[in-house]
């Protein structure tokens, strides 16, 4: 006897499963160490940046912030 298997496997499909897999990648620095994670929830790599600060030349981020804490003013 045998069975044949068909599975129907869409692009929706495949796309969810490839962002399960990236989204388990595995932590560089453990969660009970990581004190970037706790302050701001997010890994640096995650934050995004514009412009630069024109008084200490450091990319203002996401929240206006800067080394300086002009933000450009």
């Amino acid at each position: 006897m045998t069975s044949t298997f068909n599975f129907h496997i869409d692009n929706t499909c495949i796309v969810a499963i490839l962002i399960q897999i990236i989204g388990k990648k595995k932590r560089e620095i453990p969660i009970e160490i990581d004190d970037h994670f706790k302050l701001f929830g997010k890994e640096p790599w995650e934050v995004d940046y514009g412009e630069k600060c024109p008084v200490c030349n450091v990319r203002i981020d996401e929240y206006g912030f800067c080394s300086c804490g002009s933000s450009g003013d």
